[in-house]
């Protein structure tokens, strides 16, 4: 629309020359039907630039035609793109999948491989990788992929390689796709999310025109090529000709995807329809792998019988007016918990579940675990617990839900009712699809896609703690009880017949203890084992000595009072210990020489194998040290224990840290177990606080609790580092202490029994130093050094 006074003749002059330049650079066609919107988007770039008007512009663009004619490359051919875009595609792609996987055997490289042919900003990209991590690993988890993003402006690849996005756009994303493989953003940056490099790294981008795009496509076939919403700014014959070039590309028996608005019909090319906008190479009639595909499977749009378990009947009645019958939905049944959930699904059938998180009697991850050998539809998580409570989420979506949603409200049903039909739909398709695929093309059971269950072996000689561990066990889907132990003489003949995992080990049984068992079996089995005690403090010293002889972790012996307590805590140990990583422990140490600066303050973080790790830490340096300030994650009456046994090894002073003393050299400080421990200032000193604040990342003590009080109180020469251990705690606060100027050290992969923390504060970019657990000691006396002894860090 003209605007007062505007030269018009003007404005379709420069719109004019403006679309022959990008047209010339991309091979789009900026026609009559795209006037507006290329006039309106160099409105916009007007105002960027503050021109007043068009001949401003026009000057401007003479004077800098080679840069701005990039700009308006990214101007004009930058579209809107999300996540999981046209989700038929991706249906028919669970479907397809044996089919692919074949293909790649039968070429011996077990691979596939994708391009994405207009990627834009990667959104397309990406999704594909996280739906193929998803689907791979546990139907074929020794398979792999690699996908191409090609775009003709610079700009977006630039933003894919980068691959940080606003934490709104992954919202609406299938939940059971995200899984871990996002960071999100802390502080200023807390409204962005960040791609891992476990996914990021299987995806390439690079600049190309599709109508030029030889030089990339030399030596590169593909299984999948997907070139969505690009051919509507070509004539036909780029179309034809375009298409050409991806057919030659394209593997045999691979599939092209174009946008759901597009279509190749008419244009005589050798191609084949084979679902909405997915095209095939024509097949001979005895193809090498039967493929069925979407268009022929019989999907119906029936209505879904919905059992919806929630103990708020305000939640029930907002999902009736959500879920009726016109909309595809019925509610079949409601249940106000987890246990009458159990109840209907082994009474009745349903399509789909929606279920809370938080209930009594039994919770969602209750039920979702009591359920998980049973023939469960589709679960969403529908809950008041926000979406971005990662652990909820992720230990629902390892226990089988397909998706997680924020419940709705009076206030959002409008909003919120298209994002749950949606939801459902979807978990419902992607949960019968994935099953119908695997047994017709696969010809395998359901059980077999189920990763398989690590093998747990009790040892203690109480049978009611036997029997009670085993009831707490076997309610994980990833744990399996094989055998149990009543005396430390069956143990090794169980180990031999059974192969166990991970072991579970009582410390007072009779014959011989606990700790002697695992110094006469560990050497030579070296299986994960978790000790459990009634943790008194008789038994802190034993634990300690389990520890140091191999055991990874130790847990309290739960009571049937605790049952709904501490069970999730126990499975979650015991999953945690079967991965872990068996190390030699260290029978000698390299002490560090030095002369460290006393004025210093380093501070140390550590969980699961930590206890082993801090001693190593500590027999390294010298005998002169700064302040050492150390959280442990351990259990009230351990870390006296702990504290006093390494005072009688250092040749420092190691206690546990009292409330209102000075911080000194030459001691180490231990936060008491069940407490926070913060520092404070007061004039010239620093004390130590120790208080009944409440858990922070469900530990107290907690490291980020120490971190974040050593930032407030404004010191500045300080170390800090993060050792082995399982969760996040301290990550977050390590981060803040480097952006004031801390030196930061997180423990690396292949020395720490669990790399939970320290790959959290790596990831987070809060590691200054990654390094083995046997050069941390070293890393510190650097950092620590006064300035004639010090070397370069």
């Amino acid at each position: 629309m003209s605007r007062a006074g505007e030269n018009r003749q003007l404005v379709e002059s420069v719109v004019a020359q403006v679309s022959s330049i990008v047209s010339k650079i991309a091979g789009i066609q900026l026609g009559q039907r795209q006037y507006s919107m290329v006039e309106n988007r160099l409105r916009t770039r007007m105002v960027r630039l503050k021109l007043d008007d068009f001949s401003q512009y026009l000057s401007f663009l003479k004077a800098n035609t080679e840069n701005e004619s990039q700009a308006l490359l990214s101007l004009l051919t930058t579209h809107h793109t999300y996540f999981f875009r046209e989700f038929s595609h991706f249906e028919f792609l669970v479907n397809a999948l044996p089919r692919l996987i074949e293909r790649a055997k039968n070429r011996g490289d077990k691979k596939i491989k994708i391009w994405s042919a207009a990627a834009s900003r990667g959104q397309e990209a990406y999704s594909l990788a996280m739906f193929f991590d998803f689907h791979l690993k546990p139907y074929m988890p020794e398979f792999d992929f690699e996908i191409w993003g090609t775009d003709v402006d610079p700009e977006s690849i630039g933003f894919a390689q980068n691959g940080v996005y606003k934490n709104e756009e992954l919202k609406k994303s299938p939940a059971m796709y995200l899984s871990d493989h996002w960071i999100r953003g802390k502080g200023n940056v807390s409204e962005f999310v960040k791609l891992k490099d476990s996914i990021k790294s299987k995806c390439h981008f690079s600049t190309a025109n599709l109508l030029s795009a030889e030089t990339f496509l030399s030596g590169k076939s593909f299984d999948l090529i997907f070139c969505r919403n690009v051919f509507i700014y070509f004539n036909q014959i780029q179309i034809k000709d375009c298409t050409k070039t991806m057919i030659q590309h394209l593997d045999p028996q691979g599939f092209l995807f174009l946008g759901v608005s597009e279509s190749l019909n008419g244009l005589g090319l050798p191609i084949e329809t084979k679902g909405p906008s997915i095209y095939e190479k024509p097949q001979p009639k005895s193809t090498a792998v039967a493929f069925k595909p979407l268009t022929e499977q019989k999907i119906e749009k029936k209505i879904l019988d919905v059992l919806c378990v929630d103990d708020s009947k305000a939640i029930h009645a907002i999902l009736g007016k959500i879920l009726t019958p016109d909309q595809g939905y019925r509610i079949k049944a409601k249940a106000l918990n987890g246990l009458e959930a159990l109840e209907y699904i082994k009474k009745e059938n349903f399509d789909l579940i929606t279920l809370d998180m938080h209930m009594p009697e039994l919770d969602g991850i209750g039920f979702l675990e009591k359920s998980a050998d049973m023939n469960r539809p589709a679960v969403v998580i529908l809950s008041s617990v926000n979406r971005d409570d990662l652990t909820i989420a992720q230990t629902a979506m390892r226990l089988g839900a397909k998706d997680y949603i924020e419940k709705p409200s009076l206030e959002n049903i409008a909003e919120a009712s298209n994002e749950i039909r949606s939801k459902l739909r979807s978990a419902y398709n992607m949960h019968n699809l994935k099953v119908e695929a695997t047994l017709e093309n696969k010809k395998v059971s359901p059980k077999s896609l189920i990763a398989k269950k690590k093998k747990v072996l009790i040892v203690d000689d109480s049978k009611t703690i036997r029997q009670l561990l085993t009831k707490i066990i076997n309610l994980d889907s990833m744990l399996e009880v094989v055998a149990e132990a009543e005396k430390p003489s069956e143990v090794e003949g169980l180990i031999k017949k059974f192969h166990p995992d991970v072991i579970t080990l009582d410390i007072h049984m009779p014959e011989m203890d606990g700790v002697t068992l695992l110094k006469n079996l560990f050497p030579i089995y070296k299986i994960p084992t978790v000790m459990i005690s009634s943790i008194s403090r008789e038994e802190g010293t034993q634990v300690l000595d389990a520890l140091e002889s191999g055991a990874v972790d130790y847990i309290q012996k739960p009571q049937l009072s605790d049952l709904a307590e501490v069970g999730q805590q126990i499975r979650e140990r015991l999953r945690i210990a079967s991965e872990v990583r068996i190390r030699q422990r260290q029978n000698s140490v390299r002490k560090v020489k030095g002369v460290l600066n006393q004025q210093k303050i380093i501070a140390m973080g550590a969980s699961t194998g930590g206890t082993e790790a801090l001693r190593e830490v500590l027999a390294g340096l010298p005998e002169q040290i700064p302040p050492i300030l150390i959280v442990q994650h351990i259990p009230p009456v351990f870390s006296a224990a702990f504290a006093q046994r390494l005072n009688s090894i250092m040749p420092f002073e190691v206690k546990e840290a009292v409330d209102g003393e000075d911080v000194k050299p030459n001691t180490v400080y231990i936060a008491p177990g069940g407490r926070q421990m913060a520092v404070k200032r007061i004039k010239d000193k620093i004390l130590i606080r120790i208080t009944d604040d409440p858990p922070v990342n469900r530990h107290k003590p907690s490291v980020d609790h120490l971190f974040k009080s050593i930032n407030e109180t404004g010191l500045n020469d300080v170390v800090c580092a993060l050792l082995t251990g399982m969760g996040a705690d301290g990550a977050r606060e390590m981060k803040n202490l480097k952006l004031a100027g801390a030196r930061t050290i997180a423990q690396n992969k292949e020395s720490s029994v669990v790399f939970g923390m320290p790959r959290e504060a790596i990831e987070m970019g809060a590691a200054e130093y990654v390094v083995s657990l046997d050069g941390i000691a070293e890393k510190i006396c650097l950092l620590c050094a006064l300035d004639k002894n010090r070397k370069s860090a």
